[in-house]
């Protein structure tokens, strides 16, 4: 497809449907708030809610600025919408998009990862709803007859195994990466753990992966210059 076509009839349509829909539901998620003051007159004080607001901007403001840059590569445009719009990112919308263009064998930023990952992305979304479904139907019942062990095992491991097994199915394609995304925050863990916060752990390990990355790309791109 021609570049001014693919513009024209994909790339604006999609920003034009997923602003508006990313604006609707933030605007909509005030609708309760608005309800509550308008019908009963039920307001907290605006010390509490700017006392809420700077906690909340502290404790995940990084995260607002990190997941979109690090997520896009791999979700790509339609799917960094989608994602931001449902949620669960990390735990089910990544590890689809990643999954399936590896299945695939997509190029990673190109048209038809886009199309794939948009795809594994909204098969993600309607398997999370079904199961959330089922889950709020059954899940109390479920999870009342297992151990306290095994609750615990599932609240502690749940999470490290997916980043886990996400993280092996990127060192596979990218294994030169890998000993700075986990050397990074392991040297922080042993040797800054006392007087860095955990969040920052995060962001040097994101910027350290990023810069190893470019530097071995340049690298490679010299290398076949100088050949």
């Amino acid at each position: 497809m021609d570049n001014a076509v693919y513009e024209k009839e994909w790339v604006r349509p999609v920003h034009l449907i997923g602003r508006i829909t990313l604006i609707g539901v933030c605007l909509s998620s005030f609708l309760p708030v608005a309800y509550l003051y308008l019908v009963h007159g039920v307001v907290p004080p605006m010390d509490w809610i700017i006392k809420d607001v700077l906690l909340i901007t502290a404790s995940f403001g990084f995260i607002w600025l990190i997941e979109p840059i690090t997520f896009y590569p791999a979700l790509g445009m339609i799917g960094s919408y989608l994602a931001f719009l449902t949620g669960n990112i990390g735990t089910s919308k990544l590890p689809a998009s990643a999954v399936a263009q590896d299945i695939i064998k997509v190029e990673p930023g190109s048209r038809q990862a886009e199309v794939v990952s948009s795809m594994a992305i909204i098969g993600s979304i309607i398997t999370t709803v079904g199961f959330v479904c089922v889950g709020a139907l059954a899940g109390t019942v479920l999870l009342a007859a297992l151990p306290a062990e095994v609750l615990n095992a599932i609240k502690s491991y749940t999470v490290p195994a997916v980043f886990g097994s996400l993280m092996v199915s990127f060192a596979i394609k990218y294994p030169k990466v890998i000993p700075v995304a986990i050397g990074v925050p392991l040297l922080l863990r042993l040797f800054a753990k006392g007087f860095v916060p955990g969040y920052l752990f995060i962001v040097f390990t994101i910027v350290a992966t990023i810069a190893a990355a470019l530097l071995i790309y340049k690298n490679q791109i010299w290398k076949q210059q100088e050949s």
